[in-house]
């Protein structure tokens, strides 16, 4: 499959590394406003650059787009390279407003091409884990899920454009809990409601919470919760628990690694394991996240490629997971002012 790439700054360098790495995959064709970030990236890979987005789309010999722009101009280049024939990969959020990440959804169906969301969190060998112990039966039947993601807030990014609502449509719910709101959403299956609420009392931005917390219930009524925060005084912590009649299942990054309790009945003898992923562990200390990330999207990517050609989703996240992600935190948005629980979308076909 040939790609063209749109958006060359940190996150569309590391998507040019994890294609390198694929078999039968090949960048062919970047562009970016910034000219000259553009040239260096095509230096490095043998990509041509071209001036903008009409001439990337027109490119005969561009099957895909990878979009990495930041989020307020997601929904103009998927749209365009939908209706230009090609098949998309879309970074999270899907868009900064639910609004159109229900057109970007509803026109991939239309041009019936391939839409999907950079959630690679769900390659983590720890979730996976987690996904593969729940699925299996080890800790019975899946009773609750609490999550986490949080860090100190406004010091840890780079610029105020990361923490702008205009840009990602939230604070951090569409931030650092956008992976884990879908992830939640993954295991559970099926989101049916959602309420909550949002404050924003430490930063004080309009438009943008610092704490998000959420009560979500699928339509069997296994029931989650999660909190994604940007006053998390002890440093950065992501973690995912699932908790069945038999045990419970912990994946935490960083550092990667799993806690595991089983037991042959409610109250049973406990057995304990907890595994860290030493190679995964030493390459960040090496080579920092980098690594963890590019291995992460080499395999979305190969999921991405499979998936354009007829074959199984597999792992990855389609336009629908993008838009119940956001909707997702829309809910808790809407529940804090209205004080109820929301319901959400059952389907955009």
């Amino acid at each position: 499959m040939r790609f063209g790439l749109i958006g060359t700054g940190c996150i569309g360098q590391l998507r040019a590394k994890a294609l390198a790495k694929i078999p039968g995959a090949k960048l062919v064709a970047l562009t970016d406003v910034n000219q000259a970030a553009a040239a260096q990236l095509a230096a490095s890979t043998g990509a041509r650059v071209v001036a903008g987005l009409e001439q990337l789309l027109g490119a005969d010999d561009v099957d895909a787009v990878i979009v990495c722009t930041p989020p307020q101009f997601h929904e103009q280049a998927v749209l365009a390279a939908l209706a230009a024939g090609k098949h998309v990969l879309c970074e999270k959020p899907l868009a900064n407003s639910l609004e159109a990440c229900r057109r970007m959804v509803q026109a991939a169906g239309n041009h019936k091409k391939i839409l999907t969301t950079g959630f690679n969190h769900r390659y983590f060998p720890a979730i996976q884990f987690l996904k593969k112990t729940i699925a299996d039966g080890t800790i019975g039947k899946l009773n609750h899920v609490r999550a986490f993601a949080g860090h100190e807030g406004l010091s840890q990014f780079r610029s105020a454009s990361e923490y702008d609502p205009k840009v990602i449509g939230g604070g951090a719910l569409l931030d650092v809990g956008i992976h884990l709101i879908d992830l939640t959403a993954y295991v559970l299956g099926d989101v049916r409601d959602v309420c909550g609420a949002a404050t924003g009392t430490v930063w004080n931005l309009p438009g943008a919470e610092d704490n998000g917390f959420a009560l979500l219930r699928s339509s069997t009524g296994t029931v989650a919760t999660l909190q994604a925060s940007w006053s998390e005084w002890k440093g950065y912590h992501f973690y995912l628990e699932a908790y069945g009649d038999r045990g419970m299942v912990r994946a935490y990054y960083a550092p990667m690694m799993h806690v595991l309790i089983s037991m042959d009945k409610p109250g049973g003898t406990p057995k304990r394991s907890r595994s860290f992923y030493p190679m995964n562990i030493l390459k960040e200390k090496l080579f920092g996240w980098q690594g963890t990330v590019i291995e992460t999207f080499r395999q979305e990517l190969t999921d991405f490629i499979a998936l354009a050609a007829g074959g199984p989703g597999t792992t990855i996240a389609d336009g629908f997971a993008g838009f119940r992600a956001v909707e997702i935190a829309n809910a808790v948005y809407r529940s804090t002012v209205e004080k109820k629980t929301v319901g959400l979308t059952a389907s955009l076909q």
